[in-house]
């Protein structure tokens, strides 16, 4: 229905003049016209608000895949990282067990250039126990039994242990 006709026919039929009719008629135009505005703005706000949270949600999926996808991958790279490491130092016990001379001083090179290639994956604390490791295992201290200061047999089992128990960490 057009109401400004309507509202004109209205009061023409009540001998309203065209003057007063025409005031009338621009007073109901221009409340309906701001209560456009009024529900337009609104209508504005609700739809932002709704967008913003759309994106929070668009970048809070990707940033939890992303670090999803970061934290496997570390951990994929630390694993690997452990089990060069672990074989590195059995491969270095074996040739301790049958080396003729057992005073010698161990050589950690592969250690060191191992930890070097995985470096982006070890955390500072993990780096700074293998130093400490690596400088033990170097001058044959977990050889040795601890309460005595006396050697201990290459072949002892709780010698093994020990190494095995410095390695985990």
């Amino acid at each position: 229905m057009n109401w400004p006709p309507t509202i004109l026919t209205i009061i023409a039929a009540f001998g309203g003049s065209a003057v007063v009719s025409g005031i009338l008629l621009k007073f109901l135009a221009d409340g309906l016209l701001e209560s456009l505005k009024a529900q337009h703005s609104k209508d504005q706000a609700v739809i932002a608000h709704e967008r913003s949270i759309l994106m929070a949600e668009r970048q809070n999926a990707f940033s939890m895949g992303a670090n999803s996808h970061m934290a496997a991958i570390v951990f994929d790279k630390y694993i690997e990282f452990c089990e060069e490491y672990v074989a590195a130092v059995s491969k270095t016990l074996s040739r301790l067990v049958q080396a003729e001379d057992k005073d010698s001083l161990l050589d950690t090179r592969d250690f060191f250039e191992i930890r070097q290639k995985s470096a982006l994956w070890i955390s500072h604390e993990i780096d700074a126990k293998l130093d400490e490791f690596e400088r033990r295992f170097e001058q044959n201290a977990p050889f040795y039994d601890n309460t005595s200061g006396v050697p201990a047999p290459i072949s002892n089992e709780t010698n093994v242990k020990q190494i095995i128990t410095a390695v985990r960490l």
